[in-house]
């Protein structure tokens, strides 16, 4: 796997360490047969991982259908900007399509889950996905 990512001593790294694994799980999940992530079961259809960038491990809760599409990312990892507090953060997804031979997900949100209730910061519909287009 090609990601690369140089640590420093920013308060954000954490958090872009819990974004980037996500969207290597949600994006390109043939990247995550990788060193720096160990796998744990966590039932049937779940998995814990543990992601190492330099100085920072993160880790989530990956959620599984029945037909082994990954449904629901769980972290408690990742900062929220607005307060520079954790809290849980989940990318739920769903309606798998074909994109160029690989099969993603064309749903997804964005949720905080706050003290008072979930706020879902971002909906995701994707129509195309363009692989390394010409500039």
């Amino acid at each position: 796997p090609m990601v690369s990512i140089s640590p420093s001593s920013g308060i954000l790294d954490k958090a872009e360490t819990v974004t980037l694994f996500n969207d290597m799980c949600l994006l390109a999940p043939g990247t995550l047969v990788d060193k720096k992530i160990l796998w744990q079961e966590n039932g049937p259809l779940s998995a814990i991982a543990r992601f190492t960038v330099g100085k920072h491990t993160i880790s989530a809760e990956l959620i599984f259908n029945e037909a082994g599409e990954l449904v629901n990312f769980i972290s408690e990892d990742r900062l929220a900007v607005a307060d520079m507090k954790q809290y849980r953060f989940s990318t739920p997804v769903k309606h798998y399509q074909d994109f160029g031979g690989y099969k993603l997900p064309s749903y997804g949100e964005a949720i905080w889950h706050y003290p008072d209730g979930p706020f879902v910061y971002g909906i995701f519909n994707t129509k195309e996905i363009i692989w390394n287009p010409e500039r």
